[in-house]
This record gives C-alpha cells, sequence and structure tokens, in this order.
C-alpha cells in the first residue's frame, strides 16, 4: 500500500533562529539526516500494515468508548497522511508512506508508530492516558516517531512539524505557516517527551485544526460514561420520581438522600455489567461525572442541613450557600457501591456556582475529577489581580481543591461573557492564570472556546502551546505568533492585540457582558485600535498577510458599530437602535457564513459544534444579544417612533443601597425626602460593579439583601388633556416599583411575560435585560415631578449587575 501527497513551495517567510528548530538551512551541519533535497524526497515513510484498516468492535462497547477507540485510529491515520502532505509541503517534494520496506530501498526510514519500535525499542517514558512519546533521528538508523499509543504517536509526527516551522495559528488555511525548505534537514537526536497536560478539550476549530495542535479533545485516560450539566438529573425518569416523592425538595432532587445515590449506584453497575469487560479488553477506563443542572443549587433542604460544616461555607462569589459537602455525601456513597465490584471506576463533578468551593467537612472521593468552572469569578483579569472585588478566591479554590486530593481540570471560559463581538484577547489573564494552574497541579484544560479567533486568536495560541509545553514563555509564543502570522504587519497587529488587552486590565471592570464596555472601550482606545488595524493593512506585503488583517479589520468594524449603539443607549438616543441593530446582526451572520470551514466537500452546517464556524462566536453570536441586549433596543426605537418624548431621558440617578427589608426604603419613595447626600450614578455607564456593588443580592437564608434605591426629579410641562402618559424602563436586573411623586405606580403587564396574563397589575416590574412601560398620568403634576424606583436583585444573572441598566424616557402619546 503506497500513499503519495504532492508537495508544494511556501515562499515568503523567514524561520528564525530557536533552540528547539531543526536544521532548515541550505547547508547541513554535521550529522544531520537529509530528507529532501531540490524536490526530491530523501526518505520514505514506513507504518505496520493494517494502519488505515477500519476497525471492528463489539457491539456490548458502549456508544462513547466506540467513538473513543475509533477516534483514536483516525487520529493516528490522518497525523500519517499529515506528515507526508506537510514534509512535501515544506520541501516541494513527494513522500511515500509504505507498509513494509524494500531491504533495496536507498531513501532515509522515518518509522512511525509499531513500525519504530523494533528499529528503537521501547518510548522510555510514560504518561497517564499513555501519551509519552519518542522522537529519534538516528543516522545509522533512520528517524523514529512514535508513543505509547497511536495518539501518543500522533504528538510524535506533530513535534518533529512543529520544530521544521510548521504552524497552525487558527483553523483553515488562514491559519496555516508552512516554510519553504528546499534542503529539508534533521539534526540527530533522541527525545523523549510527554505533554504537561493528559487532557486538551477545546470546544472547537475543528477535527484537523485540534489534531494538529495536538488538542486530544475527549481522549483522556478516561471514557466519560455520563458527564456535563445535569447529568445527576438524567439518572431519574419522571415515573420513578412520582414513584418516591421524598427523593425530592421542593422540586430538586436531593443530593443527600441515601435512596437517590444507590439508585444512581444502581444504575451504574447495570450499565457496566454489560460495558466493563469489552472496555478493559481495549484498555479504556469508564468514568461517570455526576453534575447537577446548570444553574444555582437550592440550599434550604432541611434534610442536608446536618451533612454542612459548621460554621457553614458562604460562596460570596455566587451569593449563597455552599452545598460542595452535601455534593461529596453524594459521591462518597455511589463510589463505595460501584467500587465494591469495579474498583477502577473514575468519579467526577464540577466546581460550579454554590458548589465552587471544596468541601471543609466531608472528604473527596479517592480518584475524583473536579471540573473548576469559574463563570461567576475573575472575567478579565487573572488570578492575583490586586482590588478585585473576588479578590483572591479563584486562586484559593483551585489550590484547595488541589489540596483536597481531587484531579484538576480547568474549564476556563475562553470569550466574554456574555458578548462574544468584542476583541477579548486574554494576553494577560491566560499568560498567568495557565502557568499558575500547571505549577497547581492541573492535569486537564478543558475551556469553553466560542470560535472567535477574530477575537481571542492571541489566549487560544497560548494555551495550546503552554498546556503541551509547560516550559514555553507567554512572551516567546505571542512573539513567534505576531512574526509567524502577521509578518511585515506584526508590529501594528502587536499593538492592536495588547493595547486591547491593556484597556480590559487598567479600566478595572469588572461587571460581564457588555455592561462595562463603555468604561473598557473608551474613544481613545477604540481609535488607537482603528489606527493600528488601519496601519496593518496598509504594511501587509503578501496576500496572506493582507487576508489575516482583513479578518480584523471586519471583526473590528462591526464591533465600532456596536459601542454606537452602545453609546446611543447610553444617552438615551433609541430611535434608530432597531436598524442599527439589524445591520450589526447580519454582519456577523456575513462574516461567520464567509470565514466557516466546509465539512464535506463544499456542503456547511450551521451548528458551529461541528467545527465549521470559527469567527464571530458560536451559538452565543448575535443570539445572546438577540434576546437580551436588543430586546431594549428594539422596544426603545418603537416607542420613539409611536409616543412623542415627554421631557429629558432620566439618565443619572441618584441612589443607595438598603441594607434592609424593602419597607426600610419606605420613607425614601416621600417626594419631600432629602437625597441630596446620595451619591449619582449613570444607569447604563456605571454598574453596580463599578458603584462597589459586585456582589450585592438578596439571599433570603442568609439575610443578605440586594436591593437599592434611585431617586432622580424633572420638571414637566402639562400634559394634553385625555392623553397618556408613561415611563419607560430600558432594562433592568431584577425587579423595579416604581413610586412617583410619592405614589406607588403599579406595572400592566403586556401578554404573557412570566406567565401573566396581558392587563395583569403587579406590584413591581421583574425581568432580565428587558425593558418595562409604566402607566404614569395618573401620578403626575405640572412642574417639578420626582420619581423613585426601587430594585432588588435576587438572582445572579451576570457579574456586577442590578437595578437600571437603561435609559429612563418619559414619553406621552401623540
Amino acid at each position: 500500500m503506497t500513499y503519495g501527497q504532492p508537495g508544494l513551495l511556501r515562499t515568503g517567510f523567514a524561520i528564525a533562529t530557536l533552540a528547539l528548530l531543526l536544521g532548515i538551512a541550505d547547508s547541513a551541519a554535521a550529522g544531520d539526516i537529509g530528507l529532501a533535497d531540490k524536490g526530491r524526497a530523501r526518505a520514505v515513510i514506513v507504518v505496520h500494515p493494517g494502519w488505515a484498516d477500519e476497525l471492528l468492535l463489539p457491539e456490548e462497547l458502549p456508544g462513547q468508548a466506540a467513538q473513543f477507540v475509533r477516534r483514536q485510529r483516525t487520529i493516528f491515520v490522518e497525523s500519517v497522511k499529515d506528515l507526508a502532505h506537510y514534509l512535501g509541503k515544506l520541501s516541494g517534494a513527494e513522500f511515500e508512506i509504505v507498509e513494509a520496506l524494500d531491504p533495496r530501498e536507498k531513501r532515509t526510514p522515518i518509522y512511525v508508530g509499531a513500525a519504530a519500535e523494533p528499529v528503537f525499542g521501547k518510548p522510555g517514558i510514560s504518561k497517564v492516558g499513555m501519551f509519552g512519546f519518542r522522537v529519534v533521528a538516528d543516522g545509522r538508523r533512520g528517524i523514529g516517531l512514535y508513543g505509547e499509543s497511536e495518539v501518543a504517536t500522533s504528538y510524535a509526527i506533530y513535534e518533529l512539524l512543529n520544530r521544521l516551522g510548521c504552524h497552525w495559528f487558527m483553523p483553515t488555511d488562514l491559519g496555516e505557516v508552512v516554510p519553504a525548505s528546499p534542503r529539508l534537514r534533521v539534526p540527530a537526536m533522541d527525545e523523549k517527551l510527554a505533554p504537561a497536560t493528559i487532557l486538551r478539550s477545546p470546544y472547537s476549530g475543528g477535527a484537523d485544526f485540534q489534531r494538529r495542535n495536538r488538542l486530544n479533545g475527549g481522549m483522556g485516560p478516561v471514557v466519560w460514561l455520563v458527564e456535563g450539566d445535569g447529568s445527576f438529573q438524567r439518572f431519574f425518569t419522571a415515573e420513578e420520581l412520582a414513584a418516591n416523592p421524598d427523593w425530592t425538595h421542593e422540586g430538586y432532587l436531593r443530593l443527600v438522600h441515601p435512596e437517590v445515590a444507590e439508585h444512581i449506584a444502581n444504575k451504574i453497575i447495570a450499565q457496566l455489567e454489560a460495558a466493563y469487560k469489552p472496555m478493559r479488553k481495549y484498555g479504556l477506563r469508564p468514568g461517570y461525572s455526576i453534575v447537577p443542572a446548570d444553574g444555582q443549587v437550592p440550599t434550604e433542604d432541611p434534610m442536608a442541613r446536618e451533612y454542612d460544616p459548621e460554621p457553614r461555607i458562604w460562596e460570596p462569589a455566587a451569593g449563597r450557600w455552599s452545598v460542595t459537602d452535601r455534593c461529596m455525601v453524594l459521591h462518597k456513597r455511589i463510589a463505595v457501591k460501584v467500587r465494591a465490584r469495579y474498583p477502577d471506576v473514575a468519579f467526577g463533578d464540577q466546581a460550579y456556582v454554590n458548589k465552587s468551593f471544596p468541601p471543609a467537612r466531608h472528604p473527596v472521593p479517592d480518584d475524583f475529577r473536579i471540573v473548576i468552572c469559574p463563570i461567576d469569578f475573575n472575567r478579565h483579569h487573572p488570578m492575583n489581580w490586586p482590588d478585585h472585588p473576588n479578590e483572591h478566591w479563584l486562586r484559593d479554590l483551585v489550590q484547595g481543591w488541589g489540596k483536597a486530593g481531587a484531579r484538576i481540570n480547568a474549564y476556563w471560559y475562553a470569550m466574554n461573557l456574555a458578548e462574544l463581538s468584542a476583541p477579548c484577547p486574554f494576553i494577560t489573564k491566560w499568560s498567568h492564570d495557565l502557568k499558575f494552574l500547571l505549577d497547581n497541579g492541573m492535569e486537564e484544560w478543558g475551556p469553553e472556546y466560542m470560535n472567535g479567533w477574530d477575537s481571542m486568536m492571541p489566549a487560544y495560541y497560548l494555551s495550546i502551546r503552554m498546556t503541551f509545553h509547560a516550559h514555553e514563555k507567554p512572551a516567546d509564543i505571542l512573539a513567534e505568533l505576531w512574526r509567524e502570522f502577521y509578518g511585515a504587519a506584526a508590529e501594528p497587529m502587536e499593538r492592536y492585540w495588547t493595547g486591547i488587552d491593556r484597556a480590559y486590565i487598567e479600566a478595572r471592570q469588572y461587571a460581564g457582558s457588555p455592561f462595562g464596555y463603555l468604561r473598557i472601550f473608551t474613544p481613545e482606545v477604540m481609535a488607537a485600535a482603528r489606527a493600528n488595524v488601519d496601519e496593518a493593512l496598509a504594511t501587509c506585503r503578501t496576500p496572506l498577510e493582507y487576508r489575516r488583517v482583513k479578518l480584523i479589520d471586519e471583526s473590528f468594524g462591526l464591533f465600532e458599530l456596536y459601542m454606537k449603539m452602545r453609546r446611543d443607549w447610553a444617552a438615551g438616543n433609541v430611535r434608530n437602535l432597531d436598524e442599527n441593530y439589524e445591520a450589526w446582526a447580519w454582519g456577523i451572520r456575513h462574516m461567520q457564513r464567509k470565514y466557516r470551514v466546509p465539512v464535506s466537500g463544499d456542503r456547511y452546517t450551521r451548528n458551529a459544534y461541528t467545527g465549521d464556524g470559527y469567527i464571530q462566536g458560536r451559538h452565543g453570536n448575535p443570539m445572546w444579544s438577540d434576546v437580551m441586549y436588543s430586546v431594549g433596543y428594539k422596544d426603545g426605537a418603537r416607542m420613539d417612533r409611536e409616543y412623542k418624548r415627554y421631557g429629558n431621558p432620566m439618565l443619572d440617578w441618584k441612589w443607595k443601597h438598603n441594607t434592609g427589608p424593602e419597607e426600610d426604603a419606605v420613607p425614601w419613595t416621600a417626594p419631600d425626602f432629602d437625597s441630596e447626600a446620595w451619591p449619582t450614578m449613570h444607569v447604563v455607564r456605571d454598574t453596580w460593579s463599578s458603584l462597589g456593588h459586585h456582589l450585592t443580592m438578596t439571599d433570603t437564608p442568609s439575610g443578605r439583601s440586594g436591593r437599592m434605591a434611585y431617586r432622580a426629579s424633572q420638571k414637566l410641562g402639562v400634559l394634553p388633556a385625555g392623553k397618556k402618559a408613561y415611563l419607560w424602563l430600558g432594562s433592568t436586573d431584577g425587579s423595579a416599583k416604581l413610586f412617583v411623586n410619592g405614589r406607588h405606580v403599579k406595572y400592566t403587564a403586556p401578554a404573557g411575560p412570566q406567565g401573566h396574563e396581558k392587563g395583569d397589575t403587579l406590584d413591581a416590574f421583574s425581568g432580565y435585560c428587558q425593558p418595562a412601560r409604566f402607566d404614569i398620568t395618573g401620578a403626575l403634576k405640572t412642574g417639578d415631578n420626582q420619581f423613585t424606583i426601587l430594585c432588588d436583585r435576587r438572582h445572579l444573572n451576570e457579574l456586577g449587575t442590578g437595578g437600571l441598566m437603561g435609559p429612563v424616557i418619559l414619553y406621552q402619546e401623540k
């Protein structure tokens, strides 16, 4: 069996002399092994017979395990083909793949996988998951690329290609760098290597990109037969819960009910009775990561209270009592019963929301993986950042889980939740956090990518390199990225990315989503970024350099429109926000279509989970904006067209945190109450985080209050007879109770929000990123009018938000 790959020349790239770079110079050093010379291959790739055969697997093997085994083989086969392809692309020669070496063969053999071990011996290195590999270049015996497994052999192949100068900075040909080297040579060497982590599992990029960057996805040492949000609940049918009503409390499964743990253990054992032996035959180890549904876990189950530590642990970032110890009780019970029959089964959970902190009372089970999902913690700033409202809690919980004996998977968020169009390089954050995680025993790196190489490529590339070779320095990795990827445009593009990164860091703005953008992306920051991109476009010397910079130009151009909408929103200029939003959203979708990757042939899908989308976000862009930020934009534009402005937008309000119950704020609603000493805030430019209330949220069991009072006044003219007047709230986080001139104005619900019927009268409006209209006709008077809004934040919808989050505008009927 012989495979040939046409060789191509790539010109215009200069390869820097690096300590790890193999000889690519025209003149060979003594001892170098020649692979190609002037378009002619001087080496041949040798693999074992049947290396590309399709695997026949037993039916008893669970679907996840079968997929695991097949993917191992696919990675190996495609890696071997890539070796031939890229050696050819480097040298302009054609490299053959053969299953047996002809005794008369004069070309240097490149032994791959099982074909290498008889020649060079055992790999001589081991890594959990069988990921140790060896790269040998011997002038007498040839070259060996192999490892403990087919995946490890793939690592050896790309180690060689990396050292020959091949890099894949982003998906598709835009990200590929392959320098021309007609006289391709390798120095003598024998290196036994292993990746720094056993798992590197980003969501996206596509199979080719992931394989070439040694992102092994779910190919760790455990096949997780159950995992992910809600896997805890998925062990139960509706009929089972109905038959056992005491298994739940107020509709939520009880973590500490012994029968709940026994039920899960029995279902696991039943599955393993059929699956365990077939899995072990293929060297696969089963695992169960049992995770409650996404969101906060209820804390007030009376059955569970006796399992809590004393004193009870407060999760400040989540604003709720911790339930981690209750989870450990559940996992321990399940593990004991299952391991009595199958001792090597792995277990795990997520550290998330109000089970983020490590347990304080109950031990972590043996051989337990914790996936740390820091959704409530430092979004833009590293774990060691001073003066952060989250202090150093994330740092402490990483170390705490390690000390508790858990194996750490770091599920860092590779985007700005929950707005994906902004450039978000995370250079400072990930340069620190990745090193800290590696220094503190991180075994698995599983970030949630959002396919935004136009927004997060520096951080993505940092993580690809640092989680494989931990010794590499962030500054060196980034210098290579600027130089190799942008070429002649390297300097202005470095200024673009580092300038954006510096804006996030120096703004000291900690609210999530776009709510802090006006403080981060000031006019000066935006102007400097645009100047850098324009200079880069003018500096490019090759079509490929221009395409790479043009990608950023298009993406940043859309973000400039996005920021115009935020500025208009902050000024109360809502008339054209619907049209501007549709133009922006169309531009996002156009970029996604333009830069997507074909699944096969010329076919595409809209599902970026498959890897075809890698620009402008995954499922969240523009869909998150569609359901959150655009709702106020579109309703404001409608109000501005259907009604007449009555007075000026009310953007600046006096505010005060009410530390007690709501009734404590009732005196503040009086029209003659003196609030002059209260500070003033802007309803869009300021967030609760910037006001010093990043963590403020109502929690009845702990007695904490997330209540805020706002006061503003406006002098109004005579309202024409027979005309109604309305107060329009652009957006809130939580409830808003309105008082006009001391009179409580109730909210009349439109059609069907939150289960209400149209026309229902409510004491307060409640929502997140939703507009509200109050009929204030009967409460107004000619002259000075006083408005008080009492807000209450009871749920963690976003970091650092709360209360009023949009313009407040008065309207009258035309």
